[in-house]
């Protein structure tokens, strides 16, 4: 038997490796496969579904030409799947109470969700290349907020999102993720007081994109902020990277991000 934090680092581990090959999945890149441990546990039974449904769709993109029809048919299929993959989570989850396993399904989901969400609108879009960043935020942050419906939070969203700015599915899957990390660490860490605001703004200087995420709650630990510990700031820092931006960080009423990319 595990111990209480050996369990809750297995936990942490697996969660990410799965996460892992789902966002190569998003991206259409099917040769990641998740490792079967044979601990026979939630985690292997997910990690199969995932390695089988990453089969499924890398047989479908086999047949992709330059079609309209069949890439919105690949579009369809990935977010068919990755709804699956949500599915499968809720399956693994009504097995068990443990509130750490239970948190880890809900920030996988909500993950996923923020992918599956790129590809749901490109497949119903006329542009099967890009998508307006305006909707897909806006959208986006409706999902995570009802996801932590069950919480006293009273949590204000304030949005400046320039129209008309469109960006392709290589930028939006990190731009998403971090939008999910980021709101996701204030519902959980910034208002201890049960209410306040988060902001969000996205728009075009010159060249340029610049995305601002802040919140006005409590800030960040002094610890925390010097070393970047937390799997969510790990997490922000790699889709950074990812997204090829310049990112800053700010503290001072609350937290802020700021990330600047062409």
């Amino acid at each position: 038997m595990k111990g209480k934090s050996e369990n809750t680092d297995y936990i942490q581990q697996r969660s990410n490796d799965i996460l892992d090959v789902i966002m190569a999945y998003a991206r259409l890149e099917f040769n990641e496969k998740i490792e079967i441990k044979s601990e026979d546990d939630v985690f292997d039974s997910i990690a199969a579904g995932v390695n089988m449904l990453g089969e499924e769709l890398e047989n479908s993109v086999v047949t992709i030409n330059e079609k309209e029809a069949l890439l919105k048919e690949v579009h369809h299929r990935v977010k068919n799947n990755l709804q699956i993959i949500s599915s499968l989570m809720n399956l693994q989850a009504s097995n068990t109470s443990d509130p750490v396993f239970l948190s880890l399904i809900r920030e996988c989901k909500n993950r996923i969700a923020s992918m599956s969400m790129i590809h749901e609108m490109l497949y119903q879009s006329k542009n099967l290349s890009s998508i307006s960043t305006e909707e897909y935020i806006r959208h986006l942050v409706l999902s995570i907020e009802s996801s932590f419906c069950l919480t006293d939070l009273k949590i204000k969203f304030d949005f400046h999102l320039q129209k008309g700015i469109l960006l392709e599915t290589d930028k939006m899957i990190p731009i998403g993720l971090i939008l999910n990390e980021a709101i996701s660490n204030s519902f959980k860490h910034a208002f201890p007081g049960k209410s306040g605001t988060i902001s969000i703004r996205l728009e075009k200087i010159g060249e340029q994109y610049k995305l601002t995420i802040s919140d006005n709650g409590a800030g960040i630990q002094n610890d925390l902020w010097k070393t970047g510990t937390t799997l969510g700031i790990q997490l922000i820092h790699t889709l950074s990277e990812q997204l090829d931006a310049k990112m800053e960080m700010i503290r001072g009423d609350g937290l802020t991000y700021i990330f600047e990319f062409e």
